[in-house]
């Protein structure tokens, strides 16, 4: 079951189609048989070529639970031919393959190789930290109508397509003294072409993005299948805002305040 599932998911990638939901013929299918399938779809991207160079942490806005029947944030894979660090305020993102694009406004990290030794707590994680910005992921579902369960939507990819990083800002002591509170206060606004779509906090992703990296750590440790996080890997906390869907031709901007993070915006084709 758990590689014809993921030769099914990888097929609908590879074509941008919707496939029957799995608990529609399984029983059981819950979060740890997910992953499951996740670790073989994991696989196939890596034999055609794509290398893990980060993560991304799905669902860690309360808020957006409700809409998908979710008690648990997901994380999975983000990989080399998945990850564009813009380094500008401006980018183009290719949706036009994909089946039902959304886009989530995100604090983006960068670990150092203090992240090795790191533990759960806040000092620790802040300090294996080498820069944070602002980001855009933009997810994709291979269920019709984005229905799923947590293990279905974990199995997909984790719903990951596309992360786009803005400008880093690098971290030094002074930065690093109050980071955490700052990212947990920090404001958005989601604006597309030019119109407020949606306005969130830092503190959406599990009460702040370094509590969502805390949540990845300790995840892992109980995943024997899955690489402890390793230095200079990309981290995306989570959405700040709703993910509202998105249209080839839209700009989409997120504007950051409390923080000295850099503007993103990305043109679709």
């Amino acid at each position: 079951m758990v590689m014809e599932l993921a030769t099914r998911l990888l097929d609908a990638r590879r074509h941008a189609r919707t496939i029957e939901r799995p608990s529609s013929y399984l029983d059981n299918f819950d979060l740890d048989k997910g992953y499951e399938v996740y670790a073989a779809v994991d696989k196939g991207l890596r034999e055609t070529g794509l290398a893990p160079a980060g993560r991304k942490l799905g669902f860690t806005n309360k808020a957006t639970w409700n809409e998908f029947d979710l008690a648990t944030p997901i994380w999975a894979y983000v990989y080399d031919g998945t990850l564009s660090l813009a380094g500008a305020s401006e980018f183009e993102a290719k949706v036009s393959d994909l089946v039902a694009p959304r886009i989530e406004p995100e604090v983006v990290l960068k670990v150092n190789d203090r992240i090795s030794d790191a533990g759960g707590d806040t000092n620790s994680l802040v300090d294996a930290v080498e820069w944070v910005a602002i980001g855009f992921e933009i997810v994709d579902c291979h269920f019709a109508g984005w229905q799923f369960t947590a293990a279905e939507i974990m199995a997909d990819f984790g719903a990951h397509s596309h992360l786009i990083v803005g400008e880093p800002t690098m971290l030094d002591e002074r930065l690093r003294a109050d980071l955490s509170d700052q990212l947990e206060n920090l404001g958005v606004k989601l604006r597309c072409d030019s119109a407020l779509v949606d306005t969130g906090f830092g503190r959406n992703a599990l009460g702040g993005p370094m509590n969502a990296l805390g949540f990845l750590i300790s995840t892992l440790q109980a995943q024997s299948w899955a690489d402890k996080v390793q230095p200079g890997e990309v981290i995306t906390t989570g959405t700040l805002t709703g993910l509202p869907y998105i249209r080839l031709g839209e700009r989409w901007m997120v504007e950051v305040s409390g923080i000295d993070l850099t503007s993103l915006s990305i043109t679709l084709t």
